[in-house]
């Protein structure tokens, strides 16, 4: 994990000043175990966990509520990859302050 001491924000990245250990939600959660909702405010990897939560998404359709902000081109690629995985989820944004940031994007269905 990457940090910005300056403007007191971090993100996730291949180098930094921390090492943290990451596994896929699918090899979390075992086959059969219902999963019923799913929050993501993970500093700019939201897409790579989403991917990593695919079984999960597809087999269990949980309410989502996943931050978009923290990369401009997550406010295309994550409602896409979501469709990709159950078209059937309707989406809807928010944001809940003034500047922007902390917008996240709910799927239900």
């Amino acid at each position: 994990m990457e940090e910005d001491s300056k403007h007191g924000t971090s993100k996730v990245a291949d180098v930094g000043n921390y090492i943290i250990d990451l596994a896929p939600i699918d090899e979390c959660i075992q086959e059969g175990e219902k999963i019923t909702y799913i929050k993501m405010d993970i500093e700019g990897a939201e897409v790579r966990a989403l991917q990593g939560a695919k079984r999960i998404i597809c087999e269990n359709k949980p309410k989502l509520a996943i931050c978009v902000y923290h990369k401009n081109e997550d406010f295309l690629d994550i409602p896409k990859l979501i469709l990709s995985f159950v078209p059937e989820y309707k989406l809807y944004l928010r944001h809940h302050n003034v500047s922007g940031t902390e917008t996240v994007l709910y799927a239900v269905l």
